[in-house]
């Protein structure tokens, strides 16, 4: 039986499956969508939609992030030693109970890398590399297919403000406009599109209609025009990029989004070369030649991690689908060599997406 609080509130929010999910277990095979997946994802668009909050509250980054963790850990719980339970509980519910799985998506075509196959481009270790004799082959990554529906259901527990739960309902929404779930989540795969809040539907017809819920969600960031954030998060520098040619499926959308990209970031002609590269993310090797023996920088470029500022999405515009890409730019690196990238090459990006408007 389901557990009840008496007067206390709930939340409610219902979400499409919009690009395939690589959601994996310890065998690399998709998974039901849980509830702890669910609640990472809202504890990132709950830091990414506050941080400005804070940020305009305090004298420094550090005083804002101080602030931010314990109130976060308040709401959110944490695991440290003097750990507290979240405010909410967290359900997901999903018909049918076991979501249709497959093995065969993003493809990929060494001897043809046409145009078709792009989405390969941006999901490396998805799709199935190596060879059997040689001992390396890898198998590709089982997804939870698109187009199937979910529920996620929030049960406040007796004492949580008003202000915490329109905070909750605000990392749903973002998290259903802005992005997915499971590997490669940055790169648009396992998109996940929010259908309807507290049974108040959140569908769009149109690109206009999408762009004017980007708008109305997006935080105020005017009292905060410090340096960039700590972490990856809104910003007076951020932006929303929506091609305004949506496609006939969203797979094709997600690969045309990858192929624009990929001509980008990776062609002969593009601006985005060798060590400039490292704006989208690292590690990477950017040597001109693999036989090259590894600069200072390269060996650092090729050890370290960062996720990339930009975060592909693909959303229903009624019975098509359109393309967008948010750009969230902040502190790349501690290591200040790595940390001196060219963020405005990444913006740049967004207008290369069709029609391209943004919100």
């Amino acid at each position: 039986m389901p557990l009840k609080f008496k007067d206390c509130p709930s939340i409610t929010a219902t979400y499409r499956i919009v690009v395939p999910m690589f959601l994996g277990d310890a065998q690399q095979k998709a998974s039901a969508i849980s509830p702890l997946s669910v609640k990472g994802a809202l504890r990132f668009w709950w830091r990414a939609l506050n941080w400005s909050r804070f940020r305009s509250a305090e004298p420094s980054d550090t005083a804002a992030l101080h602030q931010l963790h314990l109130e976060e850990a308040a709401l959110f719980g944490s695991a440290a030693e003097n750990g507290q339970a979240a405010r909410f509980t967290l359900r997901v519910h999903s018909d049918p109970h076991e979501l249709s799985r497959a093995a065969d998506w993003p493809k990929v075509s060494l001897k043809n890398p046409c145009s078709e196959y792009c989405s390969s481009y941006v999901g490396l270790g998805l799709w199935g590399s190596g060879q059997v004799d040689k001992g390396n082959y890898q198998p590709p990554r089982e997804y939870i297919r698109e187009n199937q529906v979910f529920t996620v259901e929030l049960l406040a527990l007796p004492g949580l403000s008003e202000a915490a739960l329109q905070q909750l309902r605000d990392s749903l929404t973002a998290w259903g406009l802005f992005g997915g779930l499971g590997s490669r989540a940055r790169r648009g795969f396992g998109a996940v599109a929010i259908e309807s809040l507290d049974h108040h539907a959140l569908c769009f017809n149109d690109v206009a209609t999408y762009q004017e819920a980007v708008r109305r969600l997006w935080p105020d960031c005017s009292t905060s025009a410090h340096a960039l954030p700590p972490f990856t998060a809104f910003s007076s520098a951020a932006r929303f990029g929506i091609s305004g040619e949506p496609a006939s499926s969203a797979r094709k959308a997600h690969n045309e989004l990858a192929q624009a990209f990929k001509t980008y970031r990776g062609s002969k002609d593009s601006p985005v070369r060798g060590a400039r590269k490292r704006v989208f993310g690292i590690p990477i090797d950017f040597r001109k030649s693999k036989r090259a023996k590894k600069s200072p920088l390269e060996e650092k470029a090729g050890s370290n991690r960062r996720a990339s500022p930009l975060l592909f999405h693909v959303h229903p515009i009624g019975d098509r689908f359109t393309a967008a890409v948010l750009y969230l730019p902040a502190e790349f690196h501690f290591d200040p060599e790595l940390n001196a990238v060219e963020f405005p090459l990444a913006e740049a990006f967004l207008e290369q997406l069709p029609a391209a408007v943004f919100a």
